[in-house]
């Protein structure tokens, strides 16, 4: 091959690479760079997007909550929340970056555990009175919702891919907790006294749900429940009152 027959075709070569190039750059039919998208003013598919993955992010969570109201905690996994979402399973990991991602979602989008509001109204009541209530009313709290029963229990079972998340949900509200206590002068000076009780109450919450027969008193039953809430009571008032 002649000098110059090798000049003309890596000429050539060039020009079908710089070709090439330019088509790739050109801006396609229908997109916004060639103007035949959207219509002026129309700048608003980015928001779009966002709103579409806030809806998504919202139905999944959704799903997450109502999947382990029928299956549990540890049963729940990515494949039964998404098709309870009706979205695809790439999603969650898109969106969340896989199931513990959600679990700390659902957990900040959902009052899955009581507010110190909750408990009691620790400003208003004193002495053994708010003691008592503080006592009784966390343990109401949790025999009235099994996904909370569902969460105290976890952190006394082998830990699954979800435990870390709901453990840092566990402590965040247990730090709100004993501040709100903290302020209270009785709850102080009883402290260790009311970890026994508040231990015994959230056990004895956990077998109203998970198994409910103990002792030969069946924890369920609401006669029985409003005894041994009176004998905490009860209690409280002999050492505190």
């Amino acid at each position: 091959m002649s000098t110059r027959t090798g000049k003309q075709a890596a000429g050539t070569a060039r020009g079908q690479a710089r070709s090439a190039r330019q088509r790739a750059a050109a801006p396609r039919p229908g997109s916004d760079a060639a103007g035949g998208g959207k219509a002026p003013g129309q700048g608003a598919g980015k928001g779009k997007g966002q709103l579409k993955r806030a809806a998504t992010e919202a139905a999944l969570i959704e799903a997450f909550g109502r999947v382990v109201r029928r299956k549990g905690l540890r049963n729940v996994g990515v494949n039964e929340v998404v098709k309870e979402a009706g979205v695809g399973k790439a999603l969650i990991y898109r969106y969340f970056g896989g199931l513990p991602g959600l679990v700390e979602a659902w957990g900040r989008a959902g009052r899955i555990w009581p507010e110190a509001a909750d408990l009691v109204p620790i400003s208003d009541t004193a002495g053994a009175q708010a003691l008592k209530a503080i006592v009784v009313r966390n343990a109401q709290v949790h025999r009235d919702d099994p996904v909370r029963v569902e969460m105290l229990a976890d952190e006394l079972m082998t830990p699954t891919a979800i435990s870390a998340p709901l453990g840092e949900i566990r402590q965040r509200v247990g730090q709100e907790h004993a501040a709100a206590f903290a302020r209270n002068d009785d709850f102080r000076r009883h402290r260790l006294f009311m970890v026994v009780m508040m231990a015994a109450a959230s056990y004895l919450a956990m077998r109203a749900v998970k198994a409910p027969r103990y002792m030969g008193e069946d924890l369920a039953d609401e006669a029985t429940w409003a005894r041994l809430m009176a004998e905490i009571e009860a209690i409280i008032e002999k050492v505190a009152g």
